[in-house]
Formats: C-alpha cells, sequence, structure tokens
C-alpha cells in the first residue's frame, strides 16, 4: 500500500509531540516494566488544575434539557456564533485591554488547527517561516505538512554558557539580522514560551513587529499560557487589530480552563485575514464546535458579570507560580543544574550536560521519574530536558519528590 510521499516522509519522522505522549503513556511505562503508578511524570504539557465548577454546570444545564441539547447539535457558523464571538471580545477587553470587534475573530476547533490553517492563509510552500530555537515542537511538522516545502529559520534565543534568553537588544539585532537573511513571510512565537516559561519583553517585540509591519510580514503570537503569566503584564498582551494589522493572536481554550479535550480556539486578526480563514476553515473542519460555544458563551458573560473568573484566573496563576517555584527550587536543592527560572506557563528548561535522549532513558529506567529530552524543540536543547510542573499543580509535594529520586540515583544528595 503506497501511501502519499508526504505522510510516508512524515511517518518516519515522529511528532515530537506525539513522541512525548506515547513517551508517558501507561502502556509505554508497563513495557519498561516500570509500575505506572509509582512513575512520577514531568513529561506533561498540559494542566493539572480543576476547571470552574460554573463552567460544568453550563455543560449539564445543556445536557439536562433536550431541546437545548437538540440545539447544541446545529451547525455554527464557520466564523463561530456572533455571541460567543461577543463573549471572546469581552473577556479579553476586561482580562487583558485588547480592544476587538467581533470582525476581528474567528472561533476554531483548536489553537493547533487554526495554527493550521494560518499558515495555508498566510503563506505559500516557497515561503520561509521564522521560528525561535527553542520553541513549540509542533511547529515545524505543521508547517511541513501545510506548506510542504517551506523553509524553516531559527533565531536561537538561549545562551548556552549563561543559560539565560539572551538580552533584549542582543536578541533584537539578531533577529533584524536573520530577517534581512531569510526575509521569512511569518514569524510565529509564543509568549509566555513553551517550552522555556519565557516571556519575551516589549521592546524585543515591539522590534519584531515594526520589521514585520515595514516589510510586510506577518508576526503570530500563540497566546496559549496567557493567563498563567507570573510577570507584569506586557504591553503587547493589550495589542489589537486596529493597531497592528499585520498581527495575529492564537489563543487556546486548553489551559486556562483544563479544556484540553474539550477542544476549541480563536483567532483574533485584522478583518482580511478573519475573512481569509474563514475561507480556508470551511474546507478544513466546516465549523468549530457548538455545544462548547454555548457552554463557554454563557459562562464568560456571568462569570465576568459577578467577578469570578478574574477571582479563578487569579487563583490558578498563583497555583502555577506556587508550583513553579517548587520546581526551582528542588532542582537547585537535589540536583543544582542550570535551570531557567519560569515567568508563566508550565515548564522549565534543565541543562543534564550529557546526550538529553541517553539522560532521560536512563533516569527513567532507573528512577522511574521521567523528563522529556529538549531536541524536539531545538537543536540548543540537545543537552537538556523540559521539566513539567503542570500535571502536579494540585499535588505540589510530588514535584519535590520526583527530584529526590533522581538526585539519590546520580548521587549528588
Amino acid at each position: 500500500m503506497k501511501l502519499s510521499d508526504l505522510v510516508e516522509e512524515m511517518i518516519n519522522e515522529p511528532s515530537p509531540i506525539r513522541q512525548i505522549m506515547k513517551m508517558a503513556s501507561r502502556q509505554n511505562i508497563i513495557n519498561m516494566g516500570l509500575d505506572p503508578d509509582e512513575v512520577i511524570s514531568y513529561g506533561g504539557g498540559w494542566v493539572g488544575h480543576h476547571p470552574p465548577e460554573e463552567l460544568r454546570h453550563e455543560y449539564m444545564k445543556i445536557c439536562s434539557d433536550s431541546e437545548e441539547f437538540y440545539d447544541a447539535g446545529k451547525y455554527s457558523p464557520t466564523l463561530g456564533f456572533d455571541e460567543c464571538r461577543e463573549a471572546i471580545a469581552r473577556m479579553e477587553k476586561e482580562l487583558f485591554g485588547v480592544k476587538l470587534e467581533i470582525k476581528n475573530i474567528i472561533v476554531g476547533q483548536s489553537s493547533t488547527q487554526l495554527a493550521n490553517d494560518l499558515f495555508i492563509a498566510l503563506a505559500n510552500p516557497h515561503d520561509t517561516i521564522l521560528l525561535f530555537d527553542p520553541t513549540y515542537a509542533n511547529y515545524p511538522g505543521q508547517i511541513k505538512m501545510t506548506l510542504r516545502n517551506a523553509k524553516i529559520a531559527r533565531l536561537t534565543v538561549l545562551n548556552q554558557e549563561s543559560w539565560e534568553y539572551e538580552p533584549s537588544d542582543e536578541l533584537s539585532e539578531k533577529f533584524k539580522e536573520i530577517y534581512d537573511k531569510e526575509k521569512p513571510k511569518i514569524v510565529l512565537f509564543p509568549s509566555p514560551d513553551n517550552p522555556s516559561s519565557q516571556v519575551f519583553d516589549d521592546e524585543f517585540v515591539k522590534t519584531i513587529a515594526d520589521v514585520c509591519h515595514e516589510k510586510k510580514s506577518f508576526m503570530i503570537i500563540d497566546y496559549a499560557y496567557k493567563t498563567q503569566c507570573f510577570i507584569s503584564q506586557p504591553s503587547y498582551f493589550s495589542w489589537s487589530p486596529a493597531d497592528y494589522p499585520f498581527m495575529v493572536a492564537l489563543h487556546s481554550n486548553s489551559k486556562w480552563g483544563r479544556g484540553l479535550g474539550r477542544r476549541l480556539g480563536w483567532v483574533d486578526a485584522d478583518e482580511k485575514i478573519i475573512e481569509a480563514l474563514e475561507r480556508v476553515q470551511q474546507c478544513s473542519i466546516l465549523c468549530p464546535d457548538t455545544m462548547h460555544q454555548f457552554a463557554f458563551t454563557s459562562y464568560v458573560h456571568r462569570a465576568l458579570e459577578d467577578g469570578s473568573l478574574k477571582k479563578y484566573l487569579e487563583g490558578v496563576r498563583k497555583a502555577y507560580k506556587k508550583a513553579a517555584d517548587i520546581t526551582i527550587e528542588s532542582i537547585k536543592e537535589y540536583l543544582d543544574m542550570p535551570c531557567l527560572v519560569p515567568q508563566g506557563g508550565l515548564y522549565t528548561l534543565m541543562k543534564v550536560d550529557e546526550d538529553a535522549d541517553e539522560f532521560v532513558k536512563r533516569v527513567l529506567k532507573n528512577t522511574g521519574v521521567l523528563f522529556i529530552p529538549g531536541k524536539g524543540f531545538g537543536e540548543s536543547l540537545k543537552y537538556a530536558v523540559r521539566i513539567s510542573y503542570g500535571p502536579h499543580v494540585e499535588n505540589v509535594d510530588i514535584i519535590r519528590e520526583g527530584f529526590k529520586r533522581v538526585a539519590n540515583y546520580l548521587g549528588v544528595s
């Protein structure tokens, strides 16, 4: 049986994200001769906090009424229901100060699907896409799947010696140099970042914005972890399409309310970009999920009115900040390996000074502790691992226990 050349090639180059999820799977742990119930995993790129009870009640309300459940089975407009887009605009304005109209918003199945559609809508197969190194491991595969032979250029943002992100002024100069050389059609980055949990500062992002505006490129900011920012909110969190028509804001419903499997995402951008995405989305998913939009819309309006959404998000943010602090304290106390201090999100990067693939296998086999090799996020992490505290946010004691085990095995404690 002969599949397409593209798929055959990509099957032989497994997605780093799927490899991560496969490595952390219960069956894989059993196959290694380990007890899954005894394994401590820092591999999960998912959140461990509970969603708002009020959101759950919105789903219960829909499911308990036969007519509402019937109504939730209808097609949505390709752009999403106006009421849902209005709720998103209101939420972005009240939480982050973003001024949006519904014409600037499209609702999708997820940020993953929307990213795929953005590549199709904004770029051609011969174009160059500029990513950072390190960055989210799923982007390269998505680019290859949608744009085939598009070139991926990389801007290294992590200093290998200091194990810190480069200063903003140096990053800005490096960005200008690589932009002039590669002339990318799209510049794409998350902030807060996956895998580093760093938040790029205003100076650097303004440089990117100015260059993209001048050269007529697109700047896509992936805001999957926007509500889990631990530091003062950068000004670009509030930028709107009216001010930056070449900027695209990509949003996920996965992280803030633990909607990982209740797939919903949205994009806000200039009206022309939204119109292009609508046409692409007609061919990719036809329309976003109706039930998720109904529940989300009702919840957001109610929770903004009574103040419970802001209270909930602040509690979640504090919980992840605490988990991040405990993670960094534990690394320093038990392993004393270089690591990044999270500024948001779910992760840190730890330098292990050996091939990370071999380190991860060795540690897992001998301690039952799972890290994720860093190379899938970029060449700069060949000798580093990504550590996620996200799944353990409601049980932070397990974070310390894992590092104790590793320290005992490595003989550093």
